[in-house]
């Protein structure tokens, strides 16, 4: 197991964004520690070097966890947008360095790393490299108002002029804009093929799930997979029994724009959910009707009565479940989740069971993701759920500046119960400093 290789995140630095001044890095680099060692995943060209599963973010309110997965959303964000000026740099610094990304991940065989300076909404340095050990060959290197640089492997022919296009776009682009964007969107041939590995890992491996976000495709999921979501409902002790579809009774044209249904006519679509109201579809039927069909939670009473409520009206922590379900679900897709608040709503056994049902599932050899998350649940911080190199702190100093560090760095806290005993006890920072009780 441990010499799979997946589309995965290594590592991530970033500095001067948020409430981050100083330079935050995190690895998802495994340590020597042997507990869980067979949901562990290879780095490509590494021999021994393996990624751990799961990372867990703990510390105290406005200590700099939500500020780490906007970072990563933000990174996200300007490369799939090209838009260098959505980077926030530190709050109370008045003359702030340029806030600089770096994001180190695997595609396959190779591993990549995409590194980005941003000062005043402007590009002041962007690379892309081929990091593989053995390999680390640059694709491009790019400083606005100097001739854009491209890697040894790519520039082997001067006169081509493919490679001379790739070149002038590089040197003479803006620094308003980003190149890896520019790539895609212009389809420049010299570096296309390098580019799109890297950009489909932001595009479709690196899913943000922050505290209050609803997944867009859940009513499409819960169509198509209704059986699994019903199962796991009823595994977890929501109280609901199942799942079902049902016809609404009631005029399409009074629930769904005009201009929406008409688009669905006439598109090749069979399904098309709600946006209100994930669990909610127009559904087109084998005579080309359509149908307005919506989801509901089953109950059974005493006397045997059965109870359909709409799902929309579930508890927030079922609902919340629901949304984090795909996780679970989505076995077959090389995915890197990063959820913010993963115990919002949940109890501590749910959350537990989440967590032991990923890593049971990533030990498979056709599953390989990760999931990342920020939580207050110190429940979930002993030996069993967490590997010590799994865990990590953010805290935030007297200069409004937040840290973050790992567990692993404490040498003399055992990797057992006493984890969760030593944070508590303020030994491994992250708590917050509460002087009385209004």
């Amino acid at each position: 197991m441990e010499g799979r290789k997946a589309t995965m995140l290594i590592n991530f630095t970033f500095s001067n964004y948020k409430v981050y001044r100083e330079t935050a890095e995190f690895s998802m680099v495994a340590g020597r520690f042997q507990k869980h060692r067979e949901s562990l995943m290879g780095i490509p060209g590494e021999r021994y070097a393996k990624l751990l599963p799961i990372a867990a973010i703990y510390g105290g309110n406005a200590s700099g966890k939500t500020s780490f997965v906007q970072a990563i959303k933000c990174l996200r964000s300007i490369v799939l947008q090209g838009k260098p000026s959505l980077a926030e740099p530190h709050l109370f610094d008045k003359n702030p360095a340029p806030t600089r990304f770096v994001c180190c991940f695997s595609v396959g065989n190779h591993v990549f790393e995409y590194e980005v300076h941003i000062s005043s909404g402007s590009v002041v340095y962007e690379c892309l490299t081929d990091a593989t050990k053995g390999s680390n060959k640059i694709i491009f290197k790019r400083v606005p108002g100097q001739e854009c640089e491209l890697g040894n492997h790519i520039d082997n022919d001067p006169t081509d002029s493919e490679l001379l296009f790739a070149k002038k776009i590089g040197s003479t682009l803006p620094a308003g804009e980003l190149l890896i964007t520019t790539v895609i969107k212009l389809q420049v041939a010299a570096l296309h093929q390098h580019v799109i590995p890297c950009y489909k890992w932001f595009a479709e491996t690196l899913c943000i799930i922050e505290a209050d976000s609803r997944r867009v495709g859940l009513g499409l999921d819960l169509f198509t997979q209704l059986s699994g979501y019903s199962t796991a409902l009823a595994q977890a002790d929501t109280g609901v029994e199942q799942l079902q579809f049902q016809e609404v009774n009631a005029n399409i044209e009074d629930v769904v724009p005009t201009h929406v249904l008409d688009k669905f006519k006439e598109s090749d679509e069979n399904i098309l959910v709600i946006p209100d109201d994930n669990s909610t579809l127009l559904v087109k039927d084998a005579a080309g009707g359509i149908k307005l069909i919506k989801c509901y939670s089953t109950y059974t009473s005493e006397d045997g009565n059965q109870t359909m409520i709409p799902l929309s009206k579930e508890s927030d922590g079922t609902r919340r479940y629901l949304h984090l379900l795909p996780i679970l679900m989505d076995k077959q897709v090389e995915r890197v989740y990063v959820v913010d608040e993963l115990d919002r709503s949940l109890h501590t056994t749910l959350s537990r069971s989440l967590i032991k049902s990923f890593r049971n599932m990533v030990g498979q050899e056709s599953c390989r993701q990760q999931l990342i998350f920020t939580t207050h649940d110190v429940m979930l911080m002993d030996e069993d759920n967490l590997r010590k190199d799994e865990i990590w702190v953010t805290e935030r100093d007297d200069d409004h500046q937040a840290h973050l560090f790992s567990f692993a760095e404490y040498k003399d806290i055992r990797p057992d119960l006493q984890m969760r005993k030593s944070y508590l006890e303020g030994r491994m920072g992250g708590l917050p400093k509460i002087e009385c009780c209004l």
